[in-house]
């Protein structure tokens, strides 16, 4: 009796554990759960009135179509209209052991203050797949003029070649 009342607090304890981790936490304090359904991730948004918003991404052939994402990270909140994130998953293993603990790493801007919430923009990070890396620090936001600046050793398209590039995001979520 003893040891079914505490495999099942343990059971509980793991299950709310996991639920807490899949969501982001936002800098205005809401959270954003998420989680996948085939081959997208579904984030609901807080709406100003209660509830949420489901918002479906996509992911690529790298990612396998059952992968939960390993981590999402919010990169900015540009005011309450806009987000910045980046989530991450398991690449597709390939033969002889190759990417089997690689990543696969999107950016996406999300616009949530409309009616329903969209995305603005993705790209990919980050891939074991298509040999795709950041510079560490790869990433920096400059909140007083919402540009975030990306630094690649080696750039999405530009097999073997580093890459700079500056993004303008603009209060409504739209990239420039």
């Amino acid at each position: 009796m003893r040891t079914r009342f505490w495999v099942s607090s343990l059971v509980l304890a793991s299950c709310l554990s996991i639920s807490a981790a899949d969501s982001v936490q936002l800098a205005s304090g809401k959270a954003i759960p998420y989680s996948a359904s085939g081959g997208s991730t579904v984030f609901f948004i807080p709406k100003k009135s209660g509830g949420t918003s489901p918002l479906s991404v996509q992911r690529d052939a790298t990612v396998a179509q059952d992968s939960k994402p390993t981590s999402v990270k919010l990169v900015a909140q540009v005011s309450n209209s806009a987000i910045v994130l980046i989530d991450a998953y398991p690449s597709i293993p390939g033969g002889m052991s190759y990417c089997q603990a690689g990543e696969e790493r999107f950016l996406r801007v999300l616009a949530i203050s409309g009616k329903r919430p969209s995305e603005t923009f993705h790209l990919k990070l980050e891939s074991c797949r298509e040999n795709i890396e950041l510079a560490s620090p790869g990433l920096k936001w400059s909140p007083e003029t919402n540009v975030l600046s990306i630094r690649w050793l080696f750039a999405p398209g530009q097999t073997g070649k580093a890459e700079d590039r500056r993004l303008k995001i603009s209060a409504k979520g739209k990239v420039s």
